[in-house]
């Protein structure tokens, strides 16, 4: 799949100069068929017989050979041909974009991320010149994106028009080494990352296409190869998906047109077929829901798909920014009700924080990640009670976590956890059972800690209590059941640090006016004495010095 860095990169002549070397060949052959032909009828007509006939008919195979290889070469011509075309004018799209960057005030990172210059504003800008500062950043990401998703259309439409044309399963570049076995998906995230790095471009390139659902899944490979593949894998799972409806589809019709009892064996035909066709509307409209997300144009970062799943509720890690270049990595756990089809919300969510960790502190970058990684309850009463969906979460977001680590380019990132509702919980028991290797923990709206009614912030690993925090509008309805998970991380016997939050319910905390996202963002970026204290109920209090 082509990146950002590849299509700045492209140099479409040489795949002219392979159309051209196939459209050569293609001619040479259609002559060699020819010459071919010609010498068997003069052949024919000067020897009869049994013998005769046999070299006839293998001449006459050899012209038909000629001529359909011919055609196939005609056929590479146009595809490459079309395919070096469609990367020049995508590569113009996109030095097109990165030359509006400097009009936003910004510029464009190496992965293709839009960066705006604040400082360029002055030292107190108006929130107009903000907003059409962060509007015009928004126009570049998208004209970016753009020229990037029509080189990948084009680079996956030539791939598949020379597969078919070929017959071969994948196709790969001459001399391409092996690439051994893919490490299982929960291995250890230094590992795969040294894994990765031994591996060739060309390799890492034809993993990504060949493999795409367990290159993207897997932590510790860095975000953009996760990202390309994951969209790939997405791509080939909708035409899948899409082939298996219509077959079920006509399937439940024929069923239909039959006459049966309930009791026979096509009444359960027809019951497992439409149990199956819901099953694929279902996992098309997750993809659609995750599609619709990472077509967004109101971030000014990019966007980045780290993980997906179209099972069930449907699960999908997006990242707004590139954690493995940023220099303030937040990633955020959404609680009960969380599901592709709520996506949106928790994305926003996410790329608030990011803009107001930006707005903290313009002249360093901020990355947030909303990972609905695990299968989170789907109501309050009765799912929200049991703790099994956080256990069953715990392990693959502490792999998440220490993948960020291994994937970090340049001095080491401020990692920020933050879970709100049962997705506090969620970060309390994976921080109390595994080393997150993050600097900060923040639970809002938590219904406990998520290990046990005794728990305190000590027990959280690898993280000094200073660094866990907690908050809880005086509105919210929580707060009724704010231990039936743990020791409530707001209370004064926990040992975190609690900071305040405007009144707004259990979801207002990334209103616009709500003053946790101010706070939200200092301990995002690390500045910590700017947080100031609060008592249970959310209320402020002076800074203790």
């Amino acid at each position: 799949m082509v990146s950002f860095q590849q299509l700045r990169q492209a140099d479409s002549a040489s795949l002219r100069t392979t159309a051209d070397g196939a459209r050569k060949l293609a001619r040479e052959l259609e002559q060699y068929g020819a010459d071919t032909d010609r010498h068997r009828v003069g052949l024919t007509a000067a020897w009869v017989g049994a013998d005769s006939d046999a070299a006839s008919h293998r001449l006459a195979t050899h012209t038909q050979d000629f001529g359909n290889t011919a055609q196939s070469y005609g056929r590479v011509d146009h595809v490459v041909s079309t395919l070096a075309g469609e990367i020049d004018a995508s590569k113009q799209m996109l030095e097109s974009a990165v030359a509006m960057a400097p009009q936003i005030p910004g510029h464009v990172g190496e992965d293709g991320s839009v960066h705006v210059n604040w400082s360029a504003l002055g030292s107190n800008p108006s929130p107009a010149a903000v907003a059409a500062a962060q509007q015009r950043a928004q126009q570049v990401a998208g004209y970016l994106r753009d020229a990037v998703m029509r080189a990948n259309t084009a680079d996956q439409r030539a791939q598949s028009e020379l597969v078919a044309l070929t017959g071969a399963t994948n196709v790969r570049m001459a001399g391409t080494q092996s690439t051994g076995e893919v490490p299982p998906e929960g291995s250890n995230p230094q590992q795969v990352k040294q894994w990765w790095d031994d591996l060739s471009l060309e390799q890492q390139e034809q993993l990504i296409t060949s493999r795409p659902h367990e290159i993207g899944a897997l932590d510790g490979v860095p975000a953009t190869a996760r990202d390309q593949a994951n969209r790939l894998g997405m791509d080939a799972e909708r035409g899948t998906l899409t082939g298996q409806r219509t077959e079920l589809e006509e399937r439940v019709r024929d069923l239909r047109r039959q006459s049966y009892s309930p009791h026979d064996v096509q009444a359960y035909e027809a019951t497992q077929a439409q149990r199956e066709l819901r099953d694929v509307n279902t996992r098309l409209e997750n993809l659609d829901h995750i599609q619709g997300q990472l077509g967004r144009t109101d971030s000014a970062e990019q966007l980045y798909l780290l993980d997906y799943d179209s099972a069930a509720d449907g699960q999908a890690v997006i990242a707004v920014g590139n954690p493995d270049t940023a220099d303030h990595v937040v990633t955020f756990v959404p609680g009960t009700g969380a599901d592709a089809e709520g996506l949106e919300s928790i994305v926003s969510r996410s790329m608030a924080m990011q803009s107001d960790a930006a707005g903290v502190m313009p002249d360093k970058s901020t990355a947030a990640v909303a990972w609905l990684g695990y299968d989170a309850p789907n109501r309050v009463v009765p799912n929200a009670i049991f703790d099994h969906y956080y256990e069953d979460a715990g392990a693959d977001l502490a792999n998440f976590q220490q993948g960020l680590r291994a994937t970090h380019e340049g001095a080491p990132s401020i990692n920020t956890l933050m879970g709100h509702s049962y997705g506090a919980s969620t970060i309390g028991y994976a921080a109390h059972n595994h080393d997150l290797q993050i600097d900060n923990l923040v639970q809002v709206a938590s219904p406990g800690g998520g290990f046990s009614a005794s728990n305190t912030a000590a027990d959280y690993i690898g993280l000094d209590a200073e660094n866990v925090w907690a908050t809880r509008s005086s509105d919210d309805s929580i707060r009724w059941v704010s231990q039936i998970h743990g020791n409530d991380p707001i209370d004064h016997d926990f040992g975190g640090r609690v900071f305040p939050a405007s009144d707004g319910g259990h979801s207002g905390y990334w209103d616009a006016d709500n003053e946790a996202r101010g706070h939200m963002a200092n301990i995002i970026t690390g500045q910590y004495d700017q947080v100031p204290h609060g008592r249970q109920d959310g209320a402020p209090q002076p800074v203790s010095n």
